[in-house]
């Protein structure tokens, strides 16, 4: 290994002896494992809620504390900016001050980074910037279906778009070997979380930065791979073996998430298209008395919305005389608050009516879907105010006041109507930016990058004391006490458009979409799906999702059915 820049190496560990040998005591069997193994490849098949993050974090800090990798050498990858915050605060407090030196980003900023060390070989000047919304939109209405000239004008304006900062790496290190081993001597230990969801140009890139029998660690699970739509092929993780030499399994099986009736009901759920050998979920917590999945065969949509009204205002009650009176809510039940719900859903378009009748009961909510930030109009907008503004001081504030600009600005339609941002765009905008604003402290580039590249699930603000409204593509890598999955119904899960039939891959993906929304359940969950429900323009007839049928009847607790209906009783309690 190449000398430490930091000399000498020993002082500036100083301390962290008695970190490095608890270090392992903290994990379970099968995760000390995993964190121990020697160098070379290694694939950890990690199922959902068995501690992914905890072991890969103790891996890293494990070879740095004990084995003296130097930090500077090792580089974590992850798939979203939250998830890279994690591991970045995670590894703070395992290492302290040295962990700084370990490079934590996304593809996205890898190829960033590779890109502003190599800009001018790329042909880009040092301070080439990421288009944003409506810099793409003008460069693509000008250049129509060419793409050469959709990238020439990018260029001319010394400008890249989001799949250049991994193609243009890509082109980069395929052209040059000398660069390949440079970024291979640099980073001799990589790590890759969620490595299911890699896409065939972040494998090339893994595959030039590590070569066949380097130090690689991928850890994932190939039942939670949802995102082929965006080009992940979940091929990659299922042929690790085959493309890295002598590579080690590791499997983690152990769950810390979820009582045993949701995991025994995710697991027969996610059976017929596992692509996991023997897949298991054992239950670390061991509770006889845990409540069995909650399931509500609702009328419509409308009665749907009502039941999750219904059973948020008594879960939040807790230990009320008024929930312990409705005969909905055992009295083992704990106090909850609005932060430990979430409400999910296969397509956007169901939140609407959760949304109404939740506002109704003066339910406070936030909706994040896995859109684009930068998709969402009034993000685009502020986000020009903010480039182009003066300014200082910090960027919650500089926020408010780009939004105010917005709002000012587009208070009255242009004579075309384009180009108009309404005020509930502007305010939804605000909401997004804020908890992003803070986490970015300062720095305004930094702040403007994350908004390039992040989703909207990023700026999910875990503190704010509301219910949370999530697609199950935004949920994924999410927990919560309490869990609503609600459209469980054939046509929305699996989806299918009318007159079409999804192929068995299709299929398989929507039954691990079903899997990664019950597992995000800790304590209680709840599936709903209504007889009728208005879909592409018409009211029709809905039967059950078929995933919902090789799930055991007895994990099942069925609502509504036998409840006894008592409302002057009721209405006099509340009194």
């Amino acid at each position: 290994p190449q000398p430490s820049p930091h000399e000498p190496f020993e002082p500036m560990l100083a301390g962290m002896e008695e970190v490095g040998t608890g270090l392992l005591d903290r994990l379970d069997a099968m995760q000390r494992v995993a964190a121990s193994a020697p160098g070379g490849p290694l694939l950890i098949v990690a199922g959902p809620g068995t501690g992914k993050t905890r072991t890969l974090t103790h891996r890293i800090a494990y070879l740095c504390a004990e084995l003296n990798v130097f930090p500077e050498r090792c580089l974590a990858i992850t798939f979203t900016r939250r998830a890279a915050e994690e591991l970045r605060h995670r590894l703070d407090g395992l290492l302290g001050p040295v962990a700084e030196d370990i490079t934590v980003g996304t593809f996205h900023s890898l190829g960033l980074t590779i890109l502003r060390e190599n800009a001018g070989t790329a042909g880009l000047p040092a301070d080439f910037r990421i288009a944003d919304d409506a810099e793409r939109t003008a460069a693509k209405t000008e250049a129509g279906e060419d793409q050469a000239a959709y990238t020439a004008l990018l260029r001319k304006r010394d400008l890249v778009d989001l799949d250049d900062l991994l193609t243009l790496p890509v082109e980069l290190l395929r052209a040059d070997r000398k660069l390949v081993q440079r970024y291979r001597d640099r980073w001799q230990w990589i790590f890759v979380d969620e490595y299911q969801d890699v896409d065939a140009v972040q494998y090339e890139l893994l595959r030039l930065l590590s070569p066949a029998d380097g130090n690689l660690c991928a850890i994932g699970d190939p039942d939670q791979a949802i995102y082929s739509f965006r080009g992940a092929d979940v091929g990659y993780f299922l042929r690790f073996s085959q493309d890295f030499t002598d590579a080690r399994l590791v499997r983690l099986n152990r769950n810390y998430r979820s009582s045993a009736p949701i995991l025994a009901a995710a697991v027969q759920a996610i059976a017929p298209s596992s692509l996991v050998r023997g897949r298991r979920l054992d239950p670390a917590r061991l509770d006889p008395e845990a409540p069995l999945v909650g399931r509500y065969a609702a009328a419509s949509v409308a009665d749907e919305a009502d039941f999750v009204v219904r059973t948020v205002d008594d879960l939040v009650g807790g230990l009320s005389h008024r929930s312990l009176d409705s005969g909905r809510i055992d009295g083992r039940s704990t106090s909850l608050s609005f932060s430990d719900i979430a409400v999910l859903y296969r397509t956007d378009a169901q939140a609407a009516p959760i949304v109404d009748a939740l506002a109704r009961a003066n339910v406070p909510v936030q909706k994040r879907s896995h859109d684009r930030l930068r998709d969402r109009p009034g993000v685009a907008a502020i986000a020009r105010e903010l480039r182009h503004a003066d300014g200082s001081g910090g960027l919650p504030a500089r926020v408010r006041l780009a939004a105010q600009a917005v709002a000012d600005r587009f208070a009255a339609p242009t004579l075309d109507g384009s180009g108009v941002v309404r005020p509930e765009e502007v305010r939804a905008a605000v909401d997004l930016l804020t908890p992003l604003a803070r986490r970015c402290g300062d720095d305004l580039e930094l702040f403007l990058s994350q908004l390039a590249t992040g989703a909207e699930v990023d700026a999910l603000d875990p503190r704010a004391e509301a219910v949370t409204l999530l697609t199950l593509h935004a949920a994924k890598g999410l927990e919560f006490p309490v869990v609503f999955l609600v459209g469980c119904e054939d046509g929305l899960l699996p989806l299918r458009w009318p007159g079409s039939t999804p192929d068995e891959d299709a299929i398989a993906e929507e039954r691990r979409l079903f899997f990664v929304g019950l597992t995000r359940a800790q304590d209680r969950l709840y599936v709903s799906h209504a007889a009728r429900r208005t879909r592409h323009g018409a009211e029709r007839d809905c039967r059950p999702t078929p995933f919902l049928d090789v799930i055991d009847p007895g994990l099942f607790e069925r609502l509504g059915e036998a409840e006894p209906r008592r409302p002057k009783d009721r209405q006099l309690r509340l009194l």
